[in-house]
């Protein structure tokens, strides 16, 4: 097809050189049936190109090196370019829309009784629950615009995307729109989320000052609201919203990236004694160790008797004893624990 193209540019071209009358007019007939004509003198040049996909059809992805492997979408739904704000969607439905109230709410029937997706009785209408708590394939607005190949995010890798741990966040401006970017610590590719607002009756509010996206995920102590993402320029956060309200859709690859997940935490030691306001560090080896994210987290099960740092150094307060937990954060599992005993002086 290249070459037919080429050999009829050339042909057109060279006719557009000759005066002859006979070679004055030329017409191009389309597949839609229509009929174009001109005159060849009037032909600068031909340009053949490659039939591209409509924009909605692409749909680029990134790797943050999140523990999970989840894959974030660039753009929001209905946008072509990061920056750009795209539809809004209320929780549960596929398609963007006007008005965003409880009356126009497709899984609400009267007062706000819920008909779908509904965890307990009293939020439900005649009593009605599902046990639902994630949106059906049939539900996501990523999955019936983009494909099986895409869905929401969960309320977990929303919490992911969130965590400081593996990534940063910025207030910023991106080609003159507000927004926030996302940066992994891991190996620096990022997304941006823009401040596009939210949708409440038929106006947008915030726009510029806040953004928001729905995760997949249901309140299920409050199923009138879903989980989702917000972000303002003091940070990001996650947290759940009113199920009808307008928010944008941050789609998440189905398939994720392979990540060596850690087996076994080895700590340094497994119990110590400790006079008050005395410190000792405990060192952790995270097995194996091509492991993709081998941070760990400390914790301590009673801080008024002894903490711990990130870095696993303890400080011992009042008498007593306590647990220090050293954590994989990567969503193995996995975690060693030492026992510190705190004693009298």
């Amino acid at each position: 097809m290249k070459h037919g193209n080429t050999c009829i540019a050339t042909l057109l071209l060279m006719m557009a050189g000759w005066q002859s009358a006979w070679a004055q007019k030329v017409t191009l007939y389309k597949t839609n049936g229509e009929t174009i004509r001109c005159d060849v003198s009037e032909l600068d040049s031909i340009v053949f190109e490659e039939k591209m996909p409509p924009a909605e059809e692409i749909h680029e992805w990134v790797d943050l090196g999140l523990p999970s492997g989840t894959l974030w979408a660039t753009c929001n739904i209905g946008s072509r370019c990061p920056e750009e704000y795209g539809h809004f969607f209320s929780w549960g439905e596929t398609e963007p829309k006007d008005i965003h109230d409880t009356g126009h709410y497709k899984w609400n029937r009267g007062s706000g009784m819920m008909t779908k997706y509904c965890t307990i009785g009293s939020f439900g209408s005649g009593g009605m629950t599902d046990g639902l708590t994630e949106l059906l394939a049939e539900d996501d607005a990523a999955t019936a615009n983009w494909g099986k190949d895409w869905q929401m995010p969960s309320r977990e890798q929303v919490e992911e995307l969130t965590d400081t741990t593996f990534t940063t966040s910025k207030w910023t401006n991106l080609n003159d729109f507000y927004g926030t970017k996302i940066t992994s610590k891991r190996n620096g590719n990022w997304i941006f989320l823009p401040a596009s607002g939210y949708v409440e009756g038929n106006a947008i509010y915030r726009r510029d000052s806040f953004g928001s996206f729905w995760s997949r995920s249901l309140r299920e102590e409050a199923p009138r609201d879903a989980y989702d993402c917000a972000h303002t320029w003091s940070g990001v956060t996650w947290g759940a919203d009113r199920r009808y309200l307008g928010e944008n859709v941050r789609p998440v690859r189905v398939e994720k990236m392979a990540r060596v997940l850690v087996s076994n935490i080895i700590l340094s030691s497994s119990a110590i004694s400790l006079l008050p306001e005395e410190t000792e560090s405990i060192t952790a080896t995270v097995l194996p160790t091509d492991a993709f994210t081998p941070d760990v987290r400390w914790e301590s099960s009673d801080e008024m008797i002894a903490a711990v740092d990130s870095r696993g150094l303890v400080t011992a307060f009042f008498p007593g004893t306590c647990t220090i937990t050293c954590r994989a954060v990567d969503g193995s599992g996995i975690y060693a624990e030492c026992q510190v005993t705190v004693e009298e002086p």
